[in-house]
């Protein structure tokens, strides 16, 4: 069925071809006979110089081995959650109650418990990935945040290991292991603590609409509130084994409060 039309010839007013345009066309109906027609006489009007532009790349909010790393963080506090329930249970009740830390030490494995090697792993990876993403996104945006991440982990490691080590040996040097031991599980119950903790932190600064120095100010928060129920708890760990305020200062003091000065410092010459 053709549309009702006249001829083109006569209803065309031929426009220069020099100064054509698809856009300055006049509008009018045509059929399909009309408007090859139409496409034959005026082509080379309708051939306009293509423009191309090249696109970049916009840059992506999480690589793949962010993803890697926060959900290697989620399944080991689902595995910790579902399937050793008894054990993630009692962690919880240390946390308010930790003379059960006692038990736990007594009677079971406390290092190589898989519990404690899925949250200190959590921990591990987590703490490290939180920091570095406030670091290079507020402060250093050209450091490459892999290199950033690996500067973080690998002292973190290090110091975690050193301080296990100087506290056991320190334990079996003055006679002082079941001292030891309990505070060395309340120093790790934190850690696994501040892990799950940083975790859903780190979330939320990958995917969460929220300010980013909001984020790093609440992270800070929570180390400093974590650090400060650390101390107290060694002190009270300390006193209620018999030692000398003095004794248990030094030790606090050597293993816990200088390391975070030098973290504080490196921080401060960093920025």
């Amino acid at each position: 069925m053709f549309i009702k039309l006249q001829l083109v010839q006569d209803t065309i007013q031929l426009l220069p071809t020099t100064n054509f345009s698809p856009f300055n066309f006049p509008l009018r109906e045509l059929n399909h006979n009309a408007w090859v027609d139409t496409l034959i006489v005026h082509g080379e009007g309708f051939s306009i110089n293509p423009v191309s532009y090249e696109g970049t790349v916009a840059p992506s909010s999480s690589s793949v081995w962010i993803i890697v790393v926060l959900l290697i963080g989620f399944l080991s506090v689902a595995i910790s959650r579902s399937v050793y329930r008894k054990r993630f249970d009692m962690l919880n009740k240390t946390l308010a109650n930790w003379k059960l830390s006692k038990q736990i030490i007594r009677y079971e494995k406390v290092y190589t418990h898989p519990v404690n090697i899925l949250l200190i792993l959590n921990f591990i990876l987590t703490v490290p990935l939180f920091f570095s993403l406030v670091y290079v996104k507020l402060f250093n945006p050209s450091t490459l945040l892999e290199s950033q991440y690996f500067m973080v982990m690998i002292p973190l490691i290090v110091y975690l290991l050193a301080k296990t080590g100087l506290y056991q040996f320190s334990g079996w040097l003055w006679n002082e292991k079941p001292v030891i031991e309990e505070y060395l599980f309340q120093s790790n119950l934190f850690n696994k603590y501040s892990g799950v903790a940083f975790l859903f932190l780190t979330s939320l600064v990958v995917y969460s609409p929220i300010e980013l120095s909001t984020l790093a100010k609440i992270g800070l928060i929570t180390i400093a509130l974590l650090a400060f129920f650390q101390l107290i708890r060694g002190f009270i760990i300390g006193l209620e084994n018999g030692k000398q305020l003095i004794f248990i200062i030094a030790y606090l003091c050597t293993l816990e409060i200088l390391p975070w000065l030098v973290i504080a410092k490196w921080i401060k010459i960093s920025l």
